[in-house]
Protein backbone atom coordinates (compact mmCIF):
# COMPACT_ATOMS: atom_id res chain seq x y z
CA UNK A 1 0.00 0.00 0.00
CA UNK A 2 1.72 3.18 -1.26
CA UNK A 3 0.80 6.31 0.75
CA UNK A 4 -0.15 9.62 -1.36
CA UNK A 5 1.53 12.92 -1.02
CA UNK A 6 -1.59 14.92 -1.41
CA UNK A 7 -3.12 18.76 -0.98
CA UNK A 8 -6.03 20.03 -0.67
CA UNK A 9 -6.67 22.23 -3.77
CA UNK A 10 -10.26 23.52 -3.81
CA UNK A 11 -12.74 24.00 -0.84
CA UNK A 12 -16.27 24.75 -1.17
CA UNK A 13 -17.55 25.97 2.20
CA UNK A 14 -21.46 25.88 3.24
CA UNK A 15 -23.15 27.35 6.05
CA UNK A 16 -22.54 24.14 8.06
CA UNK A 17 -19.58 21.77 6.54
CA UNK A 18 -17.52 21.82 3.72
CA UNK A 19 -16.44 20.08 0.26
CA UNK A 20 -12.98 19.34 0.29
CA UNK A 21 -10.86 18.48 -3.13
CA UNK A 22 -7.12 16.51 -2.45
CA UNK A 23 -5.04 16.49 -5.58
CA UNK A 24 -2.37 13.66 -5.26
CA UNK A 25 0.37 12.82 -8.66
CA UNK A 26 1.35 9.11 -8.46
CA UNK A 27 3.33 7.33 -11.19
CA UNK A 28 1.78 3.51 -11.11
CA UNK A 29 3.70 0.43 -12.31
CA UNK A 30 2.01 -2.02 -14.66
CA UNK A 31 -0.50 -4.04 -13.29
CA UNK A 32 -2.56 -3.74 -9.94
CA UNK A 33 -1.28 -0.87 -8.11
CA UNK A 34 -2.95 -0.01 -4.07
CA UNK A 35 -2.63 3.60 -3.05
CA UNK A 36 -4.34 5.05 -0.06
CA UNK A 37 -5.07 9.27 1.16
CA UNK A 38 -3.90 9.01 4.63
CA UNK A 39 -4.40 11.28 7.62
CA UNK A 40 -7.62 12.18 6.42
CA UNK A 41 -10.03 14.30 9.20
CA UNK A 42 -12.06 12.83 12.19
CA UNK A 43 -15.24 14.39 10.75
CA UNK A 44 -15.54 12.77 7.49
CA UNK A 45 -18.92 11.97 6.05
CA UNK A 46 -17.90 8.68 4.69
CA UNK A 47 -20.27 8.57 1.91
CA UNK A 48 -19.59 11.77 0.71
CA UNK A 49 -16.05 10.35 -0.81
CA UNK A 50 -15.47 10.61 -4.41
CA UNK A 51 -12.38 9.58 -6.31
CA UNK A 52 -11.57 10.54 -10.06
CA UNK A 53 -8.33 10.71 -12.19
CA UNK A 54 -6.53 11.95 -15.12
CA UNK A 55 -4.49 8.86 -16.74
CA UNK A 56 -4.51 5.67 -18.35
CA UNK A 57 -5.58 3.34 -15.46
CA UNK A 58 -8.75 1.67 -14.57
CA UNK A 59 -10.38 2.24 -10.74
CA UNK A 60 -11.58 -1.12 -9.49
CA UNK A 61 -12.09 -0.26 -5.75
CA UNK A 62 -12.47 2.42 -3.31
CA UNK A 63 -12.32 2.14 0.48
CA UNK A 64 -13.25 3.95 3.33
CA UNK A 65 -11.59 3.14 6.70
CA UNK A 66 -10.20 4.12 10.37
CA UNK A 67 -6.31 3.47 11.09
CA UNK A 68 -5.32 2.57 14.30
CA UNK A 69 -2.21 4.76 15.38
CA UNK A 70 0.30 5.90 18.19
CA UNK A 71 1.64 8.90 17.30
CA UNK A 72 4.47 9.57 19.74
CA UNK A 73 8.18 7.75 20.08
CA UNK A 74 8.61 5.19 22.93
CA UNK A 75 12.05 6.74 23.38
CA UNK A 76 10.77 9.73 23.85
CA UNK A 77 8.35 8.89 26.29
CA UNK A 78 11.62 6.85 28.37
CA UNK A 79 13.47 9.82 27.99
CA UNK A 80 10.52 12.35 29.88
CA UNK A 81 10.20 9.45 32.50
CA UNK A 82 14.27 9.16 33.36
CA UNK A 83 14.14 13.10 33.40
CA UNK A 84 11.24 13.48 36.20
CA UNK A 85 12.76 10.02 38.12
CA UNK A 86 15.85 12.34 38.35
CA UNK A 87 14.57 15.71 39.15
CA UNK A 88 12.41 13.26 42.00
CA UNK A 89 15.48 12.28 43.51
CA UNK A 90 17.26 15.88 43.30
CA UNK A 91 13.83 17.07 44.93
CA UNK A 92 14.23 14.39 47.96
CA UNK A 93 17.78 15.83 48.27
CA UNK A 94 16.33 18.77 48.97
CA UNK A 95 13.90 18.23 51.47
CA UNK A 96 16.49 16.55 53.38
CA UNK A 97 18.60 19.48 53.54
CA UNK A 98 15.75 21.48 54.46
CA UNK A 99 14.47 19.27 57.51
CA UNK A 100 18.44 19.32 58.55
CA UNK A 101 18.29 23.10 58.64
CA UNK A 102 15.34 23.14 60.47
CA UNK A 103 16.41 20.92 63.20
CA UNK A 104 19.43 22.58 63.60
CA UNK A 105 17.27 25.79 63.62
CA UNK A 106 15.58 24.37 66.41
CA UNK A 107 18.66 22.97 68.46
CA UNK A 108 19.98 26.82 68.73
CA UNK A 109 16.30 28.04 69.59
CA UNK A 110 16.81 25.08 72.44
CA UNK A 111 20.36 26.24 73.66
CA UNK A 112 19.05 30.16 73.79
CA UNK A 113 16.44 29.29 75.64
CA UNK A 114 18.15 26.95 78.39
CA UNK A 115 20.65 30.39 78.94
CA UNK A 116 17.62 32.47 79.13
CA UNK A 117 15.12 30.81 81.57
CA UNK A 118 14.60 28.90 84.82
CA UNK A 119 15.69 25.17 85.04
CA UNK A 120 13.67 22.71 86.59
CA UNK A 121 14.12 21.88 90.39
CA UNK A 122 16.41 24.49 92.20
CA UNK A 123 19.17 25.15 90.22
CA UNK A 124 19.55 28.68 88.71
CA UNK A 125 20.48 29.49 85.10
CA UNK A 126 24.07 29.87 84.79
CA UNK A 127 25.22 33.41 85.23
CA UNK A 128 27.63 34.69 82.58
CA UNK A 129 29.49 37.72 82.58
CA UNK A 130 28.57 40.20 79.72
CA UNK A 131 31.45 40.05 77.38
CA UNK A 132 30.32 36.15 77.65
CA UNK A 133 26.67 37.72 76.89
CA UNK A 134 27.47 39.53 73.81
CA UNK A 135 29.31 36.95 72.39
CA UNK A 136 26.80 34.07 72.86
CA UNK A 137 23.94 36.63 71.49
CA UNK A 138 26.36 37.43 68.46
CA UNK A 139 26.54 33.78 67.42
CA UNK A 140 22.95 32.81 67.73
CA UNK A 141 21.88 36.35 65.67
CA UNK A 142 25.00 34.58 63.05
CA UNK A 143 23.69 31.41 63.15
CA UNK A 144 20.03 32.02 62.57
CA UNK A 145 20.45 34.60 59.97
CA UNK A 146 22.65 31.52 58.09
CA UNK A 147 20.16 28.93 58.70
CA UNK A 148 17.06 31.42 57.60
CA UNK A 149 19.09 32.00 54.05
CA UNK A 150 19.68 28.27 53.84
CA UNK A 151 16.20 27.48 53.96
CA UNK A 152 14.98 30.11 51.59
CA UNK A 153 17.18 28.97 49.26
CA UNK A 154 15.87 25.27 49.50
CA UNK A 155 12.81 26.57 48.84
CA UNK A 156 13.27 27.87 46.14
CA UNK A 157 14.89 25.09 44.29
CA UNK A 158 12.17 22.99 45.53
CA UNK A 159 9.55 25.23 43.81
CA UNK A 160 11.62 25.07 40.16
CA UNK A 161 12.02 21.77 40.73
CA UNK A 162 8.01 20.99 40.84
CA UNK A 163 7.74 23.15 38.12
CA UNK A 164 9.92 21.18 36.04
CA UNK A 165 8.47 17.91 37.24
CA UNK A 166 4.62 19.47 36.63
CA UNK A 167 5.81 20.64 32.94
CA UNK A 168 6.99 17.24 32.53
CA UNK A 169 3.82 15.30 33.62
CA UNK A 170 1.93 17.55 31.45
CA UNK A 171 4.33 16.81 28.16
CA UNK A 172 3.95 12.98 28.90
CA UNK A 173 -0.12 13.64 29.21
CA UNK A 174 0.14 14.99 25.81
CA UNK A 175 1.70 12.11 24.60
CA UNK A 176 -0.23 9.50 26.42
CA UNK A 177 -3.73 11.62 24.89
CA UNK A 178 -2.44 9.94 21.48
CA UNK A 179 -2.63 6.99 22.18
CA UNK A 180 -5.30 4.28 20.51
CA UNK A 181 -5.90 7.38 17.94
CA UNK A 182 -7.81 6.95 14.46
CA UNK A 183 -7.37 8.79 11.42
CA UNK A 184 -9.55 8.06 8.43
CA UNK A 185 -7.94 6.92 4.96
CA UNK A 186 -9.30 6.50 1.66
CA UNK A 187 -7.83 3.22 -0.15
CA UNK A 188 -7.66 2.73 -3.99
CA UNK A 189 -7.48 -0.33 -6.48
CA UNK A 190 -5.83 0.73 -9.62
CA UNK A 191 -5.34 -1.32 -12.27
CA UNK A 192 -3.24 -0.55 -15.56
CA UNK A 193 -1.41 -2.20 -18.38
CA UNK A 194 1.68 -0.33 -18.63
CA UNK A 195 3.76 1.96 -16.47
CA UNK A 196 1.98 5.03 -16.46
CA UNK A 197 1.80 8.97 -14.51
CA UNK A 198 -2.15 9.77 -13.54
CA UNK A 199 -3.36 12.73 -11.15
CA UNK A 200 -6.20 11.58 -8.26
CA UNK A 201 -8.21 13.83 -7.02
CA UNK A 202 -10.54 13.13 -3.76
CA UNK A 203 -13.27 15.13 -2.18
CA UNK A 204 -15.12 14.67 0.65
CA UNK A 205 -17.44 16.39 2.84
CA UNK A 206 -16.25 17.37 6.48
CA UNK A 207 -18.14 19.26 9.42
CA UNK A 208 -16.18 21.86 11.37
CA UNK A 209 -16.45 24.54 8.60
CA UNK A 210 -19.16 27.14 8.40
CA UNK A 211 -19.77 30.47 7.05
CA UNK A 212 -22.02 33.33 7.45
CA UNK A 213 -22.56 36.26 5.17
CA UNK A 214 -21.28 40.09 6.78
CA UNK A 215 -21.56 43.36 5.20
CA UNK A 216 -20.25 46.73 4.94
CA UNK A 217 -22.39 49.62 3.38
CA UNK A 218 -21.12 53.08 2.57
CA UNK A 219 -24.33 55.65 1.51
CA UNK A 220 -23.38 59.06 0.39
CA UNK A 221 -25.35 61.97 0.41
CA UNK A 222 -23.76 64.22 -1.72
CA UNK A 223 -23.89 61.28 -4.62
CA UNK A 224 -26.80 60.05 -3.66
CA UNK A 225 -25.28 56.47 -4.02
CA UNK A 226 -24.96 53.62 -1.96
CA UNK A 227 -22.17 51.07 -1.95
CA UNK A 228 -22.96 47.40 -0.64
CA UNK A 229 -19.68 44.98 0.12
CA UNK A 230 -20.76 41.71 0.40
CA UNK A 231 -18.43 39.65 2.56
CA UNK A 232 -18.22 36.18 3.83
CA UNK A 233 -16.99 35.27 7.12
CA UNK A 234 -15.50 31.72 7.31
CA UNK A 235 -14.18 29.37 10.15
CA UNK A 236 -13.25 26.24 10.00
CA UNK A 237 -11.78 23.95 12.67
CA UNK A 238 -12.12 20.56 10.49
CA UNK A 239 -8.64 19.30 11.72
CA UNK A 240 -6.80 20.26 8.54
CA UNK A 241 -5.46 23.64 7.36
CA UNK A 242 -6.30 24.92 3.67
CA UNK A 243 -3.35 26.65 2.45
CA UNK A 244 -3.61 28.31 -0.38
CA UNK A 245 -6.67 26.71 -1.56
CA UNK A 246 -8.94 27.90 -3.84
CA UNK A 247 -12.35 28.87 -2.50
CA UNK A 248 -15.73 28.47 -3.09
CA UNK A 249 -18.94 29.65 -0.99
CA UNK A 250 -22.15 28.23 -1.75
CA UNK A 251 -25.48 29.27 -0.24
CA UNK A 252 -27.18 25.81 -0.43
CA UNK A 253 -28.95 24.41 2.88
CA UNK A 254 -27.09 20.97 2.96
CA UNK A 255 -28.66 20.46 6.05
CA UNK A 256 -32.31 20.60 4.60
CA UNK A 257 -34.20 17.75 3.69
CA UNK A 258 -34.69 17.69 0.00
CA UNK A 259 -37.79 16.51 0.34
CA UNK A 260 -41.19 18.91 0.73
CA UNK A 261 -43.11 18.52 4.07
CA UNK A 262 -46.34 17.06 4.04
CA UNK A 263 -49.23 18.08 5.99
CA UNK A 264 -51.19 16.19 8.22
CA UNK A 265 -55.18 17.19 9.57
CA UNK A 266 -55.35 20.00 11.73
CA UNK A 267 -58.03 19.34 14.07
CA UNK A 268 -60.07 22.34 16.29
CA UNK A 269 -62.68 21.70 19.06
CA UNK A 270 -64.21 23.07 22.06
CA UNK A 271 -61.39 23.77 24.54
CA UNK A 272 -62.44 22.27 27.70
CA UNK A 273 -60.32 23.24 31.01
CA UNK A 274 -58.98 20.35 33.04
CA UNK A 275 -61.17 19.73 36.04
CA UNK A 276 -59.00 21.17 39.25
CA UNK A 277 -59.64 18.34 41.85
CA UNK A 278 -59.87 19.17 45.48
CA UNK A 279 -56.29 18.58 47.74
CA UNK A 280 -57.93 15.97 49.49
CA UNK A 281 -59.35 13.75 47.02
CA UNK A 282 -55.83 14.48 45.02
CA UNK A 283 -53.88 12.74 47.96
CA UNK A 284 -56.10 9.78 47.98
CA UNK A 285 -55.46 9.12 43.94
CA UNK A 286 -52.01 9.39 44.83
CA UNK A 287 -51.75 6.66 47.63
CA UNK A 288 -53.80 4.60 45.76
CA UNK A 289 -53.02 1.48 44.51
CA UNK A 290 -51.06 1.51 40.98
CA UNK A 291 -53.02 -1.97 40.22
CA UNK A 292 -55.96 0.43 39.94
CA UNK A 293 -56.54 1.93 36.75
CA UNK A 294 -58.69 5.11 36.27
CA UNK A 295 -60.13 5.83 32.55
CA UNK A 296 -58.82 9.59 31.37
CA UNK A 297 -60.69 11.14 28.30
CA UNK A 298 -57.87 11.99 26.43
CA UNK A 299 -58.34 15.60 24.45
CA UNK A 300 -57.89 15.96 20.32
CA UNK A 301 -54.46 17.26 20.46
CA UNK A 302 -53.76 20.46 17.93
CA UNK A 303 -50.59 20.13 15.19
CA UNK A 304 -48.46 23.63 15.77
CA UNK A 305 -47.16 25.36 13.02
CA UNK A 306 -43.91 27.29 13.11
CA UNK A 307 -42.76 30.24 11.28
CA UNK A 308 -39.41 31.58 11.35
CA UNK A 309 -37.91 34.88 9.88
CA UNK A 310 -34.41 35.70 9.38
CA UNK A 311 -32.72 39.29 9.68
CA UNK A 312 -29.90 40.81 8.05
CA UNK A 313 -28.08 43.96 6.04
CA UNK A 314 -25.09 45.30 3.66
CA UNK A 315 -21.35 48.55 2.15
CA UNK A 316 -17.38 48.25 1.18
CA UNK A 317 -14.09 49.83 1.33
CA UNK A 318 -12.09 52.40 -0.93
CA UNK A 319 -8.93 50.60 -2.67
CA UNK A 320 -9.89 47.51 -5.19
CA UNK A 321 -11.22 44.16 -3.84
CA UNK A 322 -11.32 40.88 -5.66
CA UNK A 323 -14.44 39.76 -6.34
CA UNK A 324 -15.87 36.47 -6.78
CA UNK A 325 -17.95 34.85 -9.78
CA UNK A 326 -21.32 34.11 -9.30
CA UNK A 327 -22.83 30.46 -10.62
CA UNK A 328 -26.55 30.74 -9.83
CA UNK A 329 -28.21 27.51 -10.17
CA UNK A 330 -31.94 26.45 -9.28
CA UNK A 331 -32.01 26.51 -5.52
CA UNK A 332 -28.81 27.94 -4.77
CA UNK A 333 -25.76 30.22 -5.72
CA UNK A 334 -22.36 29.69 -5.92
CA UNK A 335 -19.38 32.51 -5.11
CA UNK A 336 -16.21 31.35 -6.84
CA UNK A 337 -13.79 33.56 -4.53
CA UNK A 338 -11.02 35.15 -7.17
CA UNK A 339 -7.44 33.78 -6.27
CA UNK A 340 -6.17 31.95 -3.04
CA UNK A 341 -6.88 31.58 0.15
CA UNK A 342 -5.17 30.14 3.56
CA UNK A 343 -7.23 29.48 6.63
CA UNK A 344 -6.00 27.58 9.55
CA UNK A 345 -7.87 25.04 11.50
CA UNK A 346 -8.12 27.21 14.38
CA UNK A 347 -11.70 28.99 14.48
CA UNK A 348 -10.40 32.33 13.95
CA UNK A 349 -12.77 33.98 11.20
CA UNK A 350 -11.35 35.07 7.95
CA UNK A 351 -13.23 37.36 6.06
CA UNK A 352 -13.18 37.16 1.97
CA UNK A 353 -15.14 39.54 -0.69
CA UNK A 354 -17.61 38.09 -2.32
CA UNK A 355 -19.00 41.25 -4.45
CA UNK A 356 -18.73 45.32 -4.46
CA UNK A 357 -21.66 46.87 -5.44
CA UNK A 358 -22.97 50.61 -6.09
CA UNK A 359 -26.76 51.02 -6.12
CA UNK A 360 -28.78 54.46 -6.73
CA UNK A 361 -30.06 55.33 -3.51
CA UNK A 362 -33.47 57.34 -2.99
CA UNK A 363 -32.19 59.42 0.56
CA UNK A 364 -35.32 60.46 2.71
CA UNK A 365 -35.64 62.28 6.11
CA UNK A 366 -38.29 61.07 8.62
CA UNK A 367 -38.75 62.76 11.97
CA UNK A 368 -41.32 61.77 14.72
CA UNK A 369 -41.31 65.20 16.89
CA UNK A 370 -43.47 64.39 19.95
CA UNK A 371 -40.83 61.48 20.80
CA UNK A 372 -37.68 62.25 19.20
CA UNK A 373 -36.50 66.14 18.43
CA UNK A 374 -33.86 64.45 15.27
CA UNK A 375 -34.24 64.02 11.76
CA UNK A 376 -33.62 60.10 10.73
CA UNK A 377 -31.93 59.49 7.29
CA UNK A 378 -33.67 56.92 5.45
CA UNK A 379 -32.00 55.04 1.92
CA UNK A 380 -34.58 52.95 -0.13
CA UNK A 381 -32.51 50.75 -3.14
CA UNK A 382 -33.24 47.76 -5.73
CA UNK A 383 -31.15 44.31 -5.55
CA UNK A 384 -29.99 44.85 -9.12
CA UNK A 385 -27.59 41.70 -9.01
CA UNK A 386 -28.39 38.12 -9.74
CA UNK A 387 -28.33 36.52 -6.21
CA UNK A 388 -29.85 37.69 -3.15
CA UNK A 389 -28.43 39.32 -0.04
CA UNK A 390 -28.30 36.65 2.75
CA UNK A 391 -29.40 37.52 6.51
CA UNK A 392 -26.41 39.05 8.16
CA UNK A 393 -24.90 41.83 10.49
CA UNK A 394 -23.86 45.21 8.80
CA UNK A 395 -21.82 48.14 9.56
CA UNK A 396 -22.83 51.11 8.15
CA UNK A 397 -21.43 54.25 6.97
CA UNK A 398 -22.28 57.57 6.01
CA UNK A 399 -19.97 60.13 4.17
CA UNK A 400 -17.69 58.24 5.25
CA UNK A 401 -18.35 58.21 8.98
CA UNK A 402 -19.55 55.58 11.06
CA UNK A 403 -22.70 55.34 12.14
CA UNK A 404 -24.42 52.07 13.67
CA UNK A 405 -24.50 48.46 13.50
CA UNK A 406 -27.27 46.94 12.30
CA UNK A 407 -28.93 43.66 10.30
CA UNK A 408 -29.55 43.09 6.98
CA UNK A 409 -32.67 41.15 5.80
CA UNK A 410 -33.04 38.60 3.35
CA UNK A 411 -32.91 40.87 0.18
CA UNK A 412 -34.12 38.49 -3.32
CA UNK A 413 -32.90 39.97 -6.38
CA UNK A 414 -34.63 42.90 -8.07
CA UNK A 415 -36.22 43.24 -4.15
CA UNK A 416 -36.16 46.66 -3.15
CA UNK A 417 -35.03 47.11 0.64
CA UNK A 418 -34.79 50.18 3.38
CA UNK A 419 -32.00 51.33 5.59
CA UNK A 420 -31.67 53.30 7.95
CA UNK A 421 -28.62 55.49 8.19
CA UNK A 422 -29.35 57.19 11.47
CA UNK A 423 -29.42 60.28 13.11
CA UNK A 424 -28.61 63.85 10.91
CA UNK A 425 -28.23 67.05 12.50
CA UNK A 426 -28.17 69.34 9.21
CA UNK A 427 -31.68 68.95 9.65
CA UNK A 428 -32.71 70.49 12.50
CA UNK A 429 -36.10 69.56 14.64
CA UNK A 430 -37.89 71.86 16.86
CA UNK A 431 -41.02 70.67 18.64
CA UNK A 432 -43.06 72.52 21.28
CA UNK A 433 -46.59 73.13 23.18
CA UNK A 434 -47.66 75.94 21.95
CA UNK A 435 -50.96 76.19 23.50
CA UNK A 436 -53.81 73.71 26.10
CA UNK A 437 -57.07 75.58 26.31
CA UNK A 438 -60.99 74.31 27.36
CA UNK A 439 -62.98 75.89 24.76
CA UNK A 440 -66.17 78.11 26.08
CA UNK A 441 -68.96 76.42 25.31
CA UNK A 442 -71.59 78.53 27.56
CA UNK A 443 -72.60 78.25 31.31
CA UNK A 444 -75.13 75.32 31.05
CA UNK A 445 -73.18 72.98 28.70
CA UNK A 446 -72.24 69.32 29.96
CA UNK A 447 -69.48 68.92 27.64
CA UNK A 448 -65.59 69.85 28.19
CA UNK A 449 -63.78 70.80 25.72
CA UNK A 450 -60.27 70.98 25.67
CA UNK A 451 -57.45 72.24 22.81
CA UNK A 452 -54.44 71.25 21.90
CA UNK A 453 -52.03 73.43 19.56
CA UNK A 454 -48.36 72.10 18.73
CA UNK A 455 -45.90 73.48 16.46
CA UNK A 456 -42.69 71.98 14.38
CA UNK A 457 -40.18 73.67 12.89
CA UNK A 458 -38.44 71.78 10.67
CA UNK A 459 -34.76 73.57 9.02
CA UNK A 460 -32.19 72.39 6.27
CA UNK A 461 -28.77 72.88 7.11
CA UNK A 462 -27.58 70.87 3.97
CA UNK A 463 -26.15 72.21 0.82
CA UNK A 464 -28.34 70.19 -0.77
CA UNK A 465 -32.16 69.52 -1.56
CA UNK A 466 -33.43 66.97 0.75
CA UNK A 467 -36.98 65.39 0.98
CA UNK A 468 -38.37 65.32 4.64
CA UNK A 469 -41.20 63.50 6.40
CA UNK A 470 -42.80 64.35 9.35
CA UNK A 471 -45.00 62.28 11.46
CA UNK A 472 -47.47 62.77 13.89
CA UNK A 473 -50.59 61.45 15.28
CA UNK A 474 -54.51 62.32 16.45
CA UNK A 475 -55.56 60.67 19.47
CA UNK A 476 -58.36 57.81 18.37
CA UNK A 477 -61.01 57.70 20.52
CA UNK A 478 -62.70 54.60 21.58
CA UNK A 479 -65.90 56.14 23.50
CA UNK A 480 -68.55 57.44 21.93
CA UNK A 481 -68.75 60.10 24.37
CA UNK A 482 -65.12 61.61 23.77
CA UNK A 483 -64.95 63.31 20.28
CA UNK A 484 -61.75 64.24 18.71
CA UNK A 485 -61.82 66.78 15.97
CA UNK A 486 -58.90 68.01 13.72
CA UNK A 487 -58.71 72.11 13.96
CA UNK A 488 -55.10 72.44 11.60
CA UNK A 489 -54.48 71.61 9.13
CA UNK A 490 -57.29 70.92 7.04
CA UNK A 491 -57.62 68.02 5.34
CA UNK A 492 -60.48 66.51 3.25
CA UNK A 493 -58.61 63.67 1.74
CA UNK A 494 -54.83 62.15 1.20
CA UNK A 495 -52.38 64.66 -1.20
CA UNK A 496 -48.57 64.13 -1.96
CA UNK A 497 -48.08 66.75 1.04
CA UNK A 498 -50.43 65.48 3.37
CA UNK A 499 -51.83 61.93 4.33
CA UNK A 500 -53.89 60.55 7.46
CA UNK A 501 -54.13 56.90 7.62
CA UNK A 502 -56.87 54.65 9.68
CA UNK A 503 -54.96 54.82 13.22
CA UNK A 504 -54.74 58.67 12.62
CA UNK A 505 -51.27 58.81 11.93
CA UNK A 506 -50.71 61.91 10.27
CA UNK A 507 -47.60 62.63 7.48
CA UNK A 508 -45.97 65.94 6.26
CA UNK A 509 -43.96 65.65 3.15
CA UNK A 510 -41.85 68.28 2.53
CA UNK A 511 -39.08 68.97 -0.55
CA UNK A 512 -36.48 71.58 1.69
CA UNK A 513 -33.69 73.68 -0.44
CA UNK A 514 -30.97 74.62 1.15
CA UNK A 515 -31.61 76.68 4.46
CA UNK A 516 -35.23 76.76 3.82
CA UNK A 517 -37.10 76.56 6.69
CA UNK A 518 -40.79 75.21 7.37
CA UNK A 519 -43.05 75.75 10.33
CA UNK A 520 -46.20 73.36 11.00
CA UNK A 521 -49.02 73.86 12.98
CA UNK A 522 -50.83 71.19 14.48
CA UNK A 523 -53.93 71.85 16.34
CA UNK A 524 -57.01 69.32 17.53
CA UNK A 525 -59.50 69.34 20.31
CA UNK A 526 -61.14 66.41 22.44
CA UNK A 527 -64.72 67.38 23.67
CA UNK A 528 -66.17 64.64 26.76
CA UNK A 529 -68.33 65.30 29.13
CA UNK A 530 -67.69 67.25 32.20
CA UNK A 531 -68.17 64.63 34.80
CA UNK A 532 -65.81 62.51 33.37
CA UNK A 533 -61.75 61.71 33.68
CA UNK A 534 -60.25 60.90 29.99
CA UNK A 535 -57.10 58.63 29.98
CA UNK A 536 -54.48 58.72 27.78
CA UNK A 537 -54.21 62.76 27.09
Amino acid sequence: MKILESKITAVTVFTDRAQITRVAKIELSKGENKVAFDKLPVSIEEKSVQVTGRGNAILNDITFKKVFFADYPEEKVKVIYDKIANLEKEGKEISDNIEIADNEGEFVENIASKLTSDTEGDKAAPILDPEKWIKMVDFYRTKNEKIRRELRELNIKKDDLQEKINSLHRELKQYGANRNKTRNQVQISLENEEDTEMILELTYITYGASWYPFYDLRASTSSKKMNISYNAMITQATGEDWNEVGLKISTAQVQISGKQPELSAWYLDIYSPPVERPIAMRSMMKSSSPKKKMKINKEVIMDKLDMAMDDAFAPPPDMKIKQAKVETGATSVLFDIQGTNTIKNDNTPHKVSIAIKELPAEFTYGTVPKKSQFAYLKTKSTNDTDFPFLPGETNIFLDGSFVANSRLQLVAPNEKFTTSLGVDESIKVEYKLINKFEKDKGVFSKKANIVFEYETIITNNKKTKERVVIYDQLPVSQNDDIKVELISPKYKEDTDSLKINKQKFVEWHYELEPAEKVKIEFSYSVESPQDITVSGI
